[in-house]
């Protein structure tokens, strides 16, 4: 019984994290990322899709860890 909440707890932290890639990755979001400029030499857009893209895996493997204590 247990072991099928903290399943539902792990699916609905990892949709979550699903949503929140999308959000930072829909177009009106990243319209505003989209600019002349460069962070250490990487154009301002590139280095913000990098960000998220990083972002999303260290929190998908932080989740992945934590539910994998619980059991």
């Amino acid at each position: 019984m247990a072991e099928s909440r903290d399943d539902e707890q792990l699916g609905l932290r990892l949709a979550a994290v699903a949503v929140l890639g999308f959000v930072l990755t829909i177009p009106p979001f990243l319209a505003r990322f989209d600019r002349v400029g460069q962070v250490f030499g990487v154009p301002v857009l590139a280095a913000y899709l990098f960000l998220v893209w990083a972002i999303i895996i260290a929190l998908i493997a932080l989740i992945a860890l934590i539910g994998g204590r619980s059991r």
